[in-house]
């Protein structure tokens, strides 16, 4: 069935298998089911709207309402809408010091819901930031189980890594993106299972690898592309390991060396083939970075899934449909953004451990709950006001007939409403947009100011010793000014200790330019036709057919690699 997008206007199918997951998501209210409607944006659009609510990355200092502590937010003030946020430390949200049901409220049929919800929004304390079980890590955020990090986003199951962003299981890392099961590893994007590697992507399995992509199982390898199973290979040519390690040595510690193999390594990669998409042991799958996933359609970054359609960010997930950033056993899930561990909810966010909840936010241990913000192990509430069973099924179908005729229902959280400005978000990542542009388009924005840190001197980056050798300790008391953005930034002493473990120069750029430039190594979340560039066979690739680079089918790429 082909659509208008009402935002865009752009035309988008909603195919038979999304109108049948529809019809299997139902929520049950005594006699009356109601299913979600068929979406009135494209896939694009929805995906805006979601990760518009969501920012992994910028932190602010601020202080608690409760207690009144300095602490680190993902809140900056002054709010771009209304009345400023009331932020609570991770410790005082979770505890017995206020009571997310004070703040309950009728449902006005007079007024629209997204209104009353936005003011709900305000009213209630939010985390300043978002983080399950973790130990020493004050400055993350949408982590979990983590310990010793600093300035990682989306990871769970880390320790002592630092600027990084959906780390899994990972230790000792610096300035990695998409980085799982990983040691040791420094300036690697989309790598797993590797260990003491170095300006490394698209990889797996590798060990001591160096200014590479596209490595699988290879060890002692420096500027090789496409190499499956080798050892001691300089520029895909084997050498004897006397040679490998005399190169290394002469790379070990220097900024002007490790720069010159990079410019080395864009253009060896100018000329490799590129594989059609970054799909591994996976069944009836579209998109990239997908593994060991079946019926994966239109999907990015999932893993251990099935049966998902516009999932972007996804593990141990099933029964899916445009969702974020889904963690853990969730199932039968619909426009929800951060959730572990959910079922059957749908236009929520940040929902964990719940099932049945509709147009919730940060709610915990909860089910059957309807327009509710920051509860904790409840069930039939509506906009955080405690129901009976008969109440609540006789309540909520009024208030969905209500956002019908106010053209709501089937929206997700609009962005006017969003916490973050555009720029802020998981959104501007995914589809950047000016500062004209986002307003145009409806979306807030912040002009953000970098606070100039208390310290000794602040000193350029360019201007450092070349080797790490000649770094002094006192570095950790400088500001170093970047020398693309000319922002200031700190080392960490973590990180002082791992550059000289590894043997790396300390970075001449701002944490946030090395972030952005290793996003701009991944391709963007959108699939076109184009033909193999070896059999001529169609295929679905997130290349599109007017970029410059080899693309091969999966049969074509892997006959000529393996």
């Amino acid at each position: 069935m082909q659509r208008s997008c009402v935002q865009c206007q752009t035309t988008f199918e909603v195919s038979s298998e999304e109108l049948q997951f529809l019809q299997k998501m139902e929520f049950t209210f005594g006699t009356i089911v109601v299913h979600p409607p068929e979406p009135l944006l494209c896939p694009d659009c929805r995906l805006k709207t979601r990760t518009a609510h969501r920012n992994e990355r910028f932190l602010y200092k601020s202080r608690s309402t409760l207690s009144g502590k300095e602490i680190v937010a993902l809140y900056a003030a002054p709010a771009l809408w209304g009345s400023p946020y009331q932020i609570y430390a991770h410790d005082e949200w979770h505890s017995d010091r206020w009571d997310p049901l004070s703040y309950g409220r009728p449902f006005d049929f007079s007024r629209p819901f997204f209104e009353q919800f936005a003011e709900l929004h305000k009213a209630v304390p939010r985390m300043a930031l978002i983080q399950v079980s973790n130990e020493n890590c004050d400055y993350t955020t949408g982590t979990g189980y983590c310990r010793n990090c600093y300035l990682i986003n989306s990871s769970e199951y880390c320790e002592d890594c630092l600027y990084g962003k959906l780390l899994q299981h990972c230790k000792d890392c610096i300035d990695c993106s998409y980085l799982y099961e990983s040691e040791l590893c420094y300036d690697c994007f989309s790598v797993y299972n590797s260990y003491h590697c170095t300006s490394l992507s698209f990889s797996k399995n590798c060990q001591d690898c160096h200014f590479s992509s596209y490595l699988t199982g290879c060890c002692n390898c420096i500027l090789c592309t496409n190499l499956h199973q080798k050892e001691c290979h300089v520029e895909n040519k084997p050498v004897a390991k006397e040679e490998y390690e005399k190169l290394l040595g002469e790379l070990r510690g220097s900024y002007l060396k490790r720069e010159k193999m990079k410019e080395k390594l864009r253009v060896l990669e100018e000329r490799s083939i590129k594989k059609y998409a970054n799909i591994v042991a996976s069944e009836n799958c579209t998109g990239d970075y997908i593994e060991n996933c079946k019926n994966g359609l239109d999907c990015y970054d999932i893993t251990d899934s099935q049966d998902c359609r516009y999932v972007h960010v996804g593990i141990n997930v099933k029964d899916n449909v445009d969702c974020s950033n889904m963690y853990w056993k969730i199932e039968l899930c619909y426009q929800v953004l951060g959730t572990i561990e959910a079922y059957g909810c749908a236009y929520c966010l940040f929902v964990f451990h719940s099932q049945r909840l509709l147009y919730c936010e940060y709610c915990f241990q909860c089910s059957d709950c309807f327009g509710c913000n920051g509860l904790r192990h409840k069930q039939y509430c509506i906009f955080n006001k405690q129901c009976t069973k008969e109440e609540y099924e006789a309540l909520v179908p009024k208030i969905i007939e209500h956002m019908k005729q106010a053209g709501e229902w089937g929206l997700y959280f609009p962005v006017q409403y969003a916490p973050f400005g555009y720029n802020e978000t998981l959104a501007n990542e995914y589809f950047p947009l000016s500062k004209e542009e986002a307003v145009r388009r409806g979306f807030l924005w912040r002009d953000i100011q970098d606070e100039i840190p208390q310290v000794e001197k602040v000193f350029d980056a360019e201007l450092l010793h070349d080797s790490i050798d000649d770094i002094p300790d006192d570095v950790l008391n400088w500001a170093l000014r970047c020398l693309v953005s000319k922002r200031p930034y700190r080392i960490q002493k973590t990180e002082l200790a791992l550059y000289r473990q590894m043997r790396l120069p300390i970075p001449r750029k701002h944490p946030d330019v090395r972030y952005d430039e290793r996003l701009k190594l991944r391709n963007p979340r959108k699939l076109w036709k184009r033909s193999c560039a070896k059999c001529g066979k169609e295929i679905q690739t997130t290349y599109s057919p007017d970029r410059p680079e080899i693309v091969y089918c999966e049969s074509c790429y892997l006959e000529t690699v393996y």
